[in-house]
């Protein structure tokens, strides 16, 4: 306040000459720097407090115990790969979905899960919940992989379908190292149609014989890929004891404990 004074009762005098002659130079100066600096503080104060306020009122904020209305919770997005169970393996949703059974079975008396079951949960929304919404997520990968629904759905001794996927089934293809245990029965018996002449042992030979491809089936990993995928392959094929059998003969009683090209391409129509 006494600064605002003291510029005031000085402002007048630089408007007369004959005082301003009378002071010094370095005085006026002085004088001079300060009635700038008061004209623009007070100038920044002046529109600070009564500038004008353009976009109109600021919102009333809401009430403490009041909170925006999020709307309904978001479902999953079936077409789009989920951020974390996508980039787990087949055999961690396996595992998970195992861990979980009782999340995904159907209504009873159903003791399985079910392709509708999991459908069911799937289409759930996601409520933030952290113990539902992971079955839900999980769900929808699971659905995003149908060879992986299949593999998880085959008996693990007779490689059957049922439509079911038991205990007993996922825990099979849990334990299973074998890489072609994704494979569906005409993948395998193309992969046994296209390494026919390594299978069949002799050049003489024009068949498979089951008990060759059964000790091949025993024979351990060398880490060459050649010889460990038609290891493998034989493996796949003595686990799948419907689908061996249908190699060796549709019909049971012209089985002869052979594999010929011909009931390969019959498999394959």
């Amino acid at each position: 306040m006494s600064v605002s004074a003291y510029n005031q009762s000085v402002a007048p005098s630089l408007d007369n000459a004959s005082l301003g002659d009378a002071k010094p130079a370095a005085e006026r100066s002085v004088t001079g720097s300060n009635v700038q600096v008061t004209v623009g503080v007070n100038f920044t104060a002046q529109s600070n407090q009564t500038g004008p306020i353009f976009g109109g009122s600021p919102p009333r904020p809401l009430p403490g115990n009041l909170r925006p209305n999020p709307g309904p919770p978001p479902r999953p997005t079936p077409t789009l790969p989920d951020p974390y169970y996508s980039k787990q393996s087949n055999e961690q949703l396996a595992q998970g979905l195992l861990n979980n059974y009782g999340a995904f079975k159907g209504r009873w008396p159903s003791r399985d899960i079910t392709q509708q079951s999991l459908q069911k949960v799937a289409n759930q929304p996601l409520t933030g919940n952290p113990y539902k919404d992971p079955n839900i997520r999980l769900a929808n990968e699971l659905l995003r992989r149908p060879g992986l629904l299949q593999s998880l759905d085959r008996n693990g001794s007779t490689g059957a379908l049922d439509g079911r996927l038991s205990k007993d089934d996922i825990r099979s293809f849990v334990r299973s190292d074998n890489p072609l245990k994704l494979s569906d029965d005409k993948q395998i018996i193309q992969d046994v149609l296209n390494n026919f002449n390594a299978l069949k042992g002799g050049y003489f030979s024009s068949t498979i014989k089951l008990r060759d491809l059964n000790a091949r089936a025993m024979q351990p990993l060398t880490g060459n890929p050649y010889n460990d995928h038609l290891t493998q392959l034989s493996r796949e094929v003595m686990a799948r004891s419907d689908l061996r059998s249908a190699m060796d003969n549709i019909y049971s009683w012209q089985r002869d404990g052979r594999i010929s090209r011909q009931e390969l391409y019959t498999l394959l129509r």
